[in-house]
């Protein structure tokens, strides 16, 4: 007998996910050409985009008009000034990027590691370099003070920190760009259709001893926040120390507390938004070996999660590291360990394993990282092969 792991809402009933593809508007991908398959409803491997090296994360924005953007990342050493990464924008049947590079200013790019989009804008989630960012060149350390020289543990030099960049969806230079160094370092970004932007990682927070409150330690905990456009507090400066020159605020009404339990986390990577009952947040919750799909409209709010055990093997997740979801509420999932990626229904009942066909050369997915979805159509990064396998629902 299979086993369900989920806790599911009545309320979430209004989703009205059917079992067919397609929705109330077609997307592109759904009126291109594509090879006649057999007719069972698996996935057909239908072509593999090789030489994609330095891969990070993958996606496709949600609505009409849809887009497919990569995210590379490809390393190497020299400071803020030295650009590590690019997203470039391409067209749905063939590896070749559409403009080189799609966006201007790319020198930003430090060290990207997740893309997401909403609005018509892109946001990059650079991870930066938290020890370059905080190195004091009086201790010749970026460690933090434990002797009380009389030197805090500090961000000394902000352009390596950790930030959000909003782009133009069409291309161009950066819109606006914010940071928060209460987190430590961070993980996944996602943005909504309501101006939000979420982000996925580990705060600092200072816990207050109960024998003596005038002792506080300073401690790192899973988070995920909530950020909003505009000054918290329009007309007072500053406006949020953790914020330097931000023209955006942390909204402190909504976050994601660390926690085992159905509507908290230990380590969300990736992380990806949707419009289903009023906002829903679907994370892939390493630590916990889960995938969750939280309430964006109150905190604490669990609606569905899944762990692996719905799958007919009963394999439970090791290591999921990214998400989608396509316009028909279907939610997929990197299984980064088990090298698989599954579809699930809104309720998170699990419906079948997307990657049952090898790659091109006959062989498996090795070190898959990052899923891009519309109804019908999969784009799995396989980090290790620097390939991006593409899926094709049989109808």
């Amino acid at each position: 007998m299979r086993r369900r792991s989920r806790l599911v809402l009545p309320l979430f009933v209004t989703l009205g996910v059917v079992a067919s593809c397609g929705g109330k508007f077609p997307l592109p991908s759904q009126t291109r050409a594509l090879p006649v398959v057999p007719t069972d409803k698996s996935y057909a491997m239908i072509a593999t985009w090789k030489g994609l090296d330095s891969l990070r994360d993958i996606m496709m924005t949600r609505g009409t008009g849809s887009q497919l953007f990569m995210l590379f990342n490809y390393g190497g050493s020299g400071g803020p000034a030295v650009p590590r990464g690019k997203v470039q924008l391409f067209p749905f049947t063939q590896p070749a990027p559409i403009g080189a590079p799609f966006f201007d200013n790319l020198i930003s790019l430090f060290n990207p590691v997740a893309i997401s989009s909403a609005q018509n804008k892109l946001f990059v989630l650079d991870e930066g370099d938290s020890c370059m960012a905080k190195f004091d060149p009086v201790r010749n350390t970026c460690q933090p003070d434990t002797v009380r020289n009389g030197r805090r543990s500090m961000v000394f030099d902000y352009t390596a920190i950790w930030r959000v960049r909003e782009f133009p969806i069409t291309g161009g230079d950066t819109v606006s760009t914010f940071t928060d160094t209460s987190f430590a370092y961070v993980r996944g970004v996602a943005a909504d259709d309501n101006g939000y932007v979420y982000v996925s990682g580990y705060a600092v927070v200072l816990d207050t001893s109960a024998v003596d409150p005038r002792i506080r330690t300073r401690s790192f905990v899973p988070r995920i926040y909530r950020y909003s456009r505009g000054p918290r507090y329009p007309g007072i400066i500053p406006n949020d120390i953790n914020m330097p020159g931000a023209n955006w605020h942390r909204d402190s009404t909504w976050f994601v507390l660390d926690g085992s339990g159905n509507s908290s986390i230990i380590d969300a990577r990736g992380i990806t938004w949707s419009p289903y009952n009023g906002g829903a947040l679907l994370v892939a919750d390493r630590g916990n070996n889960k995938v969750k799909l939280l309430s964006t409209t109150v905190s604490n709010l669990g609606f569905a999660q899944m762990d692996g055990s719905e799958t007919p093997t009963g394999t439970a997740f090791n290591a999921p590291t990214n998400v989608a979801m396509d316009a028909s509420g279907y939610l997929y999932v990197i299984d980064e360990g088990n090298q698989r990626v599954l579809r699930y229904d809104s309720y998170g009942t699990y419906v079948q394993m997307v990657n049952i066909e090898n790659n091109s050369d006959g062989l498996p997915l090795l070190d898959p990282i990052a899923v891009a979805v519309d109804d019908s159509t999969a784009y799995v990064a396989d980090h290790a092969r620097s390939q991006v396998i593409r899926y094709k629902r049989r109808p």
